[in-house]
């Protein structure tokens, strides 16, 4: 006889995904910037990019952007401290 497998439901999600989008001003206004820094950068370290490249330096500058928000949002106690350094 088999047994029937038994799904356990999935939690809601505390946010609609509609509530996480940018309105289209707020994302082409992030977009100018990020393509301003993007440009700006390359003209301070003196380099030169390809056109095809533009867009993957973008993409890699805000996910990197993303994941500096969510280190920075991490809530941290007054009293934490460095771990020890660790030398092998």
């Amino acid at each position: 006889m088999k047994r029937k497998a038994t799904r356990k439901p999935k939690p809601a999600r505390t946010k609609s995904r509609t509530q996480n989008r940018r309105t289209s001003a707020e994302a082409t206004q992030q977009d100018d910037a990020i393509n301003a820094l993007v440009t700006a950068g390359a003209q301070a370290l003196g380099l030169t990019l390809d056109p095809a490249w533009h867009a993957g330096i973008e993409f890699n500058l805000q996910l990197i952007l993303h994941h500096a928000a969510l280190v920075e949002g991490f809530p941290l106690s007054n009293d934490a401290e460095p771990a020890p350094v660790f030398h092998a």
